[in-house]
C-alpha cells in the first residue's frame, strides 16, 4: 500500500496542534473527520503531535498507526517516532499501536516507537 495517499500537507486551522516553523503539518486523508499531525526532526527521530475534531476521535488509533508508518516511509533518516504525552488516556492509546514509555519529563511522559526493518 502506498503510504503517500493517506496524508497530505496541510495549512489552515491547526485546532491547537503544537507546531512552529520547524514542523511539517499533515492532514489524514479520510472523509468525515479532521485529524492533523505535526512532525519535526530530532536527530534520527521524528517528534510528533496530533489533534482531532470530535468525529476523528473514533478513528484516532488507526490514524496514529498509519501516520507513524507514513513518517517511516517519508523520511529515510527516521529510526523512531517520539511523542510527548501529558494525558494517561493518550498514553494508553498510543501504547496500543506499539509505543513504549522511555522517560518522564516535566510535561508528562515520552514515548517512542522504533522502526522495524524487514530482513
Amino acid at each position: 500500500m502506498d503510504s503517500s495517499l493517506d496524508f497530505y500537507p496541510y495549512s489552515g486551522d491547526l485546532m491547537g496542534l503544537p507546531a512552529n516553523e520547524n514542523h511539517l503539518v499533515f492532514r489524514w486523508n479520510r472523509e468525515g473527520c479532521k485529524v492533523l499531525f505535526s512532525v519535526s526532526r530530532r536527530g534520527k527521530a521524528a517528534s510528533c503531535h496530533f489533534a482531532s475534531n470530535k468525529s476523528g476521535l473514533r478513528y484516532i488509533k488507526e490514524a496514529v498507526d498509519k501516520f507513524v508508518e507514513f513518517v517511516f516511509w517519508l523520511f529515510d533518516w527516521c529510526i523512531m517516532v517520539i511523542a510527548q504525552v501529558s494525558k494517561a488516556s493518550v498514553g494508553r492509546l498510543i501504547g496500543k499501536v506499539g509505543f513504549q514509555p522511555f522517560a518522564d519529563c516535566e510535561e508528562g511522559t515520552l514515548y517512542m516507537r522504533q522502526k522495524h526493518e524487514l530482513c
